[in-house]
């Protein structure tokens, strides 16, 4: 699906380009699993051609401009009315509650961060893409978010630069992983160099004296993330909640998971991508 010719706009006012009713019919089609694999690709990539967006719309009270052609979760957001990640959300809201401090690594176009937001807590929304990063920070001021913090930079064990590697049809599934770009998840891979910071250095930088909630989404980085973290912070100070993507995990220097359960974490709920763990008081 290309989506080249696609045009970023984070200056017209949200309601600009509204999403008309054959414009949601035509995603609702393309994302049909009762189609064959094969069927839905081809719908998808013709309705990528001709409904490219963007598109102005809401999803559980929350407003996005989206880009349907470009990205997963803005396909997700169209075709089904809602956020996308429903099972995960539903194990992180008794978390959030007013004041808490939810840090969102690999935010994407926001729909953790504004889900977050809206139940009150502090958000530090991170995103390394550029592109994207750019609409997040529409979609937070669409939203009136002003408080929400935006750090555009990706999360590493050290400081530096990495090569990020994006794929056209689906910007949000960005990589620092360069073997990812091969074999199940090979496409039309491009990278970009993109400044590495240690999210320690970023926490405090963004004046947070504490995470509550810590969500990584970082496709198969999630390891060096968090455990640098851990390792330069007192246990004190480490996040009660922290949930990872773990559908990358073969991807992993070091298996984070068995590393947050020998540290004290214990799983408190999962989904098909991602495991809740919880460190007990």
């Amino acid at each position: 699906m290309s989506a080249t010719a696609t045009p970023m706009d984070t200056t017209s006012p949200f309601g600009t380009y509204p999403a008309e009713g054959l414009v949601r019919f035509a995603w609702a089609l393309a994302d049909r699993h009762d189609l064959s694999k094969g069927l839905r690709k081809r719908i998808r990539s013709f309705v990528g051609r001709v409904f490219k967006g963007p598109y102005d719309t809401e999803a559980d009270g929350l407003k996005f401009r989206i880009y349907p052609a470009q990205n997963y979760d803005d396909r997700k957001i169209l075709a089904k009315g809602r956020l996308p990640e429903k099972a995960e959300h539903k194990l992180l809201k008794p978390y959030l509650t007013a004041g808490t401090v939810f840090v969102d690594v690999g935010a994407n176009i926001g729909s953790y961060s504004l889900f977050a937001a809206s139940c009150g807590a502090e958000v530090l929304a991170v995103e390394a893409n550029p592109e994207t990063a750019a609409k997040l920070a529409f979609n937070l001021k669409a939203n009136g978010l002003t408080s929400v913090k935006l750090a555009e930079v990706a999360i590493g064990d050290k400081e530096g630069t990495l090569s990020l590697w994006s794929e056209p049809s689906n910007c949000g599934f960005a990589t620092l992983v360069e073997d990812l770009t091969t074999g199940e998840w090979a496409g039309d891979w491009s990278p970009k160099e993109v400044s590495v910071r240690p999210l320690a250095d970023v926490v405090a930088e963004a004046g947070l004296g504490r995470i509550d909630v810590l969500k990584v989404d970082v496709e198969g980085f999630e390891d060096r993330v968090v455990l640098p973290f851990l390792k330069a912070t007192d246990r004190g100070q480490w996040p009660r909640v922290i949930m990872l993507e773990t559908n990358c995990r073969p991807h992993w220097a070091e298996d984070c998971t068995s590393r947050l359960e020998a540290l004290g974490y214990r799983a408190a709920g999962s989904t098909n991508d991602n495991t809740v763990f919880e460190l007990p008081a």
